[in-house]
């Protein structure tokens, strides 16, 4: 009959798992701790027979003091180290088994200090601190290390990026800058068509979309994987190279099947199906299978569309092995 609650800052806080005063000990877990985690703290206990609490300050000195426990477990267990090249820039991170930027940490390259900035940004993630070097050049060469220090000592990683580890670097950083570039202009469907059409005969289908590329993309439309050509019963047409359209009018039951759309330009294109079902009057629309789409990573060389690329799968250091990667993803 026991009732035990938890407070910080007089606000009562709801735990995952729910206290077992019977267990004879009762923790409040913080994940993830960090300044915001300041605060008074309180565990209330009461019962018929009367009631208790106990009171924690986290403020002050003994925050800064379990930032210090924090930041030695975070030097102890720091790796190496590794190297991953972005579309952005070179990028060294430590990876360690919890990192938070209250920790004091200091980047240096040739032994001299390194500030935040758009050139030299700093930064982390729960298990990895990290410094970026966007477009990085010839005087980004050099020997760099991270301190990350603790109430008695400090904790030092290094890595030298220089010679074939800096040529290695800005070629895979080049090559993902070119990839990313690639991506964000390739032709693309932006938008507009269904997966499945079900039309009635001697209807009018018209499957419209917006298109877009840089430069504008060439725009082919196929039935059954085969090109379909402008007539006056299926009529093609492409506006401001950004509206593409395909008209059929007085649709029969010969104008049911798979059709798609093929928008590519030199950096790559993607395709739409659309699936297409004429029905009679009287007749019960069918349930046709859906269509869909794929992207196509580089131009066609022929009118023949494209089918699904297996997307590649792209390496990521490994929080286990210090060795240096230079393959890394695209962020998003």
């Amino acid at each position: 009959e026991t009732v035990f609650h938890w407070f910080k800052d007089e606000e009562e806080i709801v735990p995952e798992t729910p206290p077992n005063v019977m267990s004879g000990s009762v923790a409040l877990p913080i994940s993830l701790f960090s300044r915001k985690d300041q605060g008074h703290y309180k565990a209330k206990l009461s019962d018929d027979r009367g009631k208790d609490t106990s009171v924690f300050d986290i403020s002050g000195q003994v925050f800064d003091d379990i930032i210090n426990a924090i930041a030695h477990i975070a030097g102890s267990s720091a790796s190496e180290l590794v190297l991953q090249c972005t579309p952005e820039g070179i990028r060294l991170q430590c990876y360690m088994k919890y990192y938070t930027e209250e920790i004091r940490t200091a980047w240096l390259h040739k032994d001299s200090k390194i500030s935040s900035s758009e050139k030299m940004r700093i930064a982390g993630t729960a298990e990895m601190a990290w410094m970026q070097i966007r477009e990085p050049s010839e005087k980004e060469k050099g020997h760099y290390s991270i301190q990350i220090m603790d109430a008695t000592k400090s904790h030092t990683r290094t890595f030298d990026l220089s010679g074939q580890a800096y040529t290695d670097a800005y070629e895979e950083y080049l090559r993902l800058k070119a990839a990313a570039f690639a991506e964000k202009n390739r032709g693309r469907v932006v938008g507009g068509l269904p997966d499945v059409v079900t039309i009635m005969e001697q209807k009018t289908l018209s499957l419209t979309c917006t298109v877009w590329g840089d430069p504008s993309p060439e725009v082919t439309w196929f039935k059954n994987e085969n090109e379909v050509v402008s007539t006056e019963h299926a009529k093609i047409t492409l506006e401001a190279n950004k509206f593409a359209s395909l008209t059929i009018t007085a649709v029969t039951s010969e104008d049911s099947g798979k059709y798609s759309i093929n928008v590519r330009n030199k950096y790559g294109g993607e395709f739409v199906e659309i699936t297409v079902s004429v029905y009679k009057q009287g007749e019960s629309p069918p349930e046709p299978k859906m269509g869909g789409r794929g992207a196509t990573p580089a131009p066609l060389a022929s009118k023949t569309p494209a089918k699904t690329p297996t997307p590649a799968q792209t390496p990521t250091p490994s929080l286990k092995s210090p060795t240096p990667s230079l393959k890394s993803p695209t962020p998003s």
